[in-house]
């Protein structure tokens, strides 16, 4: 392996992409994001880089001023996800309902311009761009592929750019969640496929699908903690011929293995209390075990949790998780009209228990608003924001500093760390 490698993240949210970066070998040098929250976060988890962390819109934002002394063809890769409201489904939908507006008036439409801005200036040997799948049905003001648009401007600029879909359960992360990306490469590889790098899969049977105990669950205790390189690719495995075949690789992670161990929590208060701070039980799984992050000399039963703390939900809300089945999602119409929360015309599912011998759904900003889609395979309350890091696959180590609703806007914006890391030792190991 060469040295450590340069990156700086746009858009970087809370840092999902970031976090994923460091465990791939790249420094972070600079990082920007609109949101206040955000970059508190950021900060507070990765200290400040080289060049800073930066509170502001990057289209206001200079990369000659801001990276002064880092002189183009310099960089090893620009990475960013741009803000997508206009490119999803939803999105969409409640941008069309404003009577002044369309999705392609839309502001954030093209941020993505922004991000090439930095490349053309910066000239990286590579880049990654997320967002997220909807893109591909998304036309511009001419009626041409939003996606085709982008990549020639992409192309434009002296790259070979691959396109590609992957769903982040391929990659170790315990969530369903399908992601566009865009990568660029100065120097092509004509077989660079992300397909090649995926290290999980569909459970062949049941008994895949059970949660996959450790054989030994005090193992913490005694020995050190698994590596992040266990559930994504691993950088040993970094020659094309060395990839995980499909028949090596392991079943998805479900929800049972990432989040059962964490105690319970009530969301009236009493008992359970409405926050943990504490584990209770030791790590189940080597999903748990990795998620911790304790040091090898670290007692589970000393050792702090943080944001682990439930929001408030009314009598009826209770009820209605109570009653649903694993995995059961009701669409609003099918609940009587004094129990929908949503418009029935643009939310089509809006209660929703995860399944624990499955991959959660999506996670999404808008828990922000409420837990419905997200309600506890076991509890009869939504998600706390270290249970939806978690499924993000966030590690417990990874702090969220803002207000309990912020919190789960970063946690939903964020791209898994896992998946980002995929992807970016992918593009090590290939073209860099």
């Amino acid at each position: 392996m060469s040295d450590r490698l340069t990156a700086i993240d746009l858009f970087c949210g809370a840092g999902g992409i970031s976090a994923g970066l460091h465990e791939a070998g790249f420094d972070i040098l600079w990082a920007a994001d609109h949101n206040p929250d955000a970059t508190a976060t950021y900060e507070h988890n990765f200290g400040k880089p080289e060049y800073g962390v930066v509170t502001g819109d990057l289209s206001e934002l200079d990369p000659e001023t801001e990276l002064d002394g880092l002189e183009p063809g310099e960089l090893d890769l620009v990475a960013g996800g741009p803000p997508c409201p206009t490119f999803s489904t939803i999105g969409r939908s409640k941008i069309q309902s404003l009577d002044t507006k369309t999705p392609e008036s839309d502001d954030r439409h093209h941020l993505y311009e922004d991000f090439l801005r930095f490349i053309d200036y910066l000239e990286p040997s590579a880049f990654l761009m997320e967002n997220v799948p909807g893109m591909r049905s998304t036309t511009g003001v001419n009626g041409e592929p939003i996606v085709d648009i982008i990549r020639d401007q992409m192309e434009a600029l002296d790259y070979t750019v691959h396109v590609e879909v992957v769903d982040a359960a391929d990659f170790g992360v315990p969530q369903h969640r399908e992601r566009l990306f865009f990568i660029g490469e100065r120097e092509p590889t004509t077989e660079f496929q992300l397909e090649d790098w995926k290290s999980h899969r569909a459970p062949r049977n049941d008994s895949e699908s059970e949660m996959k105990l450790q054989s030994n669950p005090d193992i913490e205790l005694d020995s050190p903690q698994s590596t992040v390189t266990e559930f994504g690719v691993t950088l040993d495995e970094s020659e094309k011929g060395n990839n995980l075949q499909p028949e090596d690789r392991k079943p998805w992670v479900t929800v049972a293995d990432a989040i059962l161990d964490l105690p319970p929590v009530s969301p009236d208060g009493g008992t359970p209390p409405t926050q943990a701070k504490e584990y209770t039980v030791p790590s189940l799984t080597e999903y748990q075990d990795w998620a911790r992050d304790l040091e090898s000399d670290t007692d589970w039963e000393e050792a702090e949790l943080t944001n682990h703390r439930s929001r408030g939900h009314n009598l009826t809300d209770l009820t209605l998780y109570k009653i649903l089945g694993e995995g059961v999602g009701w669409n609003i119409g099918k609940v009587d009209i004094g129990l929908q929360p949503y418009r029935e015309d643009i939310f089509t599912d809006k209660y929703k228990k995860q399944h624990p011998r499955k991959p959660a759904s999506t996670i999404v900003a808008h828990l922000q608003k409420d837990g419905h889609m997200f309600i506890h395979p076991r509890e009869a309350r939504s998600l706390t924001v270290r249970e939806a890091a978690r499924l993000q696959s966030f590690r417990d180590s990874f702090e969220f500093t803002a207000a309990l609703t912020s919190n789960f806007k970063l946690v939903g914006n964020a791209v898994p760390p896992l998946l980002a890391e995929a992807v970016a030792t992918a593009i090590r190991e290939e073209n860099l």
